[in-house]
């Protein structure tokens, strides 16, 4: 009987289901999972890399970022803070322009 690597995975999968789970969970609560999980977000919101800038570049300034390159308010970072940083890019080239809070951001588009 030829080995079934597909159905060996999903055995797998199903005895370790809640031990996979929590490793993943842990690896997104650290330092390298939060900043491969930003730099999907941007990859899925159009941002592309260029000659002068790299993801790594662009992570390195969003982090050392504390205030809106616009209107210069103190910038928060979650998914529902009044302030929070929003990387702005040019939605038709994908070509990064500024680091904003939500409200610039959004009068940008």
């Amino acid at each position: 009987m030829p080995f079934d690597r597909k159905e060996y995975e999903k055995q797998y999968y199903q005895k370790n289901k809640e031990r996979i789970k929590a490793r993943e969970k842990e690896y997104n609560q650290s330092p390298a999972g939060i900043k491969k999980g930003l730099i999907n977000s941007w990859k899925r919101a159009g941002l592309i890399e260029t000659d002068y800038y790299t993801y790594d570049e662009l992570y390195e300034a969003y982090l050392c970022c504390s205030e809106c390159e616009e209107c210069g308010v103190t910038l928060t970072t979650g998914n529902k803070a009044p302030n929070r940083k929003c990387l702005d890019h040019d939605h038709t080239t994908g070509i990064f322009r500024n680091i904003l809070c939500n409200s610039c951001n959004v009068k940008r588009r």
